[in-house]
């Protein structure tokens, strides 16, 4: 498979956004998941992307994902 460059930046595009402020960083986290939705419009097909996504994580990655779900259920209970 041929490589965009986008995808080979994916990391270091990802730091950089990581450094940024809280907007920016949001903006990133809701262009990804429209791609994903886009790309995978089954719920079967989302589930099977997600659990790609997932085993490929690190500790870091799954940390911090797992402390915006918290966040994210916070808010929703409002």
């Amino acid at each position: 498979m041929i490589k965009s460059s986008i995808e080979k930046l994916a990391d270091t595009i990802g730091f950089e956004i990581g450094t940024s402020d809280d907007v920016t960083q949001a903006l990133l986290i809701n262009g990804l998941c429209k791609g994903i939705n886009n790309s995978v419009p089954q719920k079967r097909d989302l589930d099977i992307q997600l659990c790609y996504i997932a085993e490929k994580l690190d500790e870091k990655s799954e940390r911090v994902l797992i402390g915006l779900v918290e966040f994210i259920k916070l808010k929703n209970e409002k």
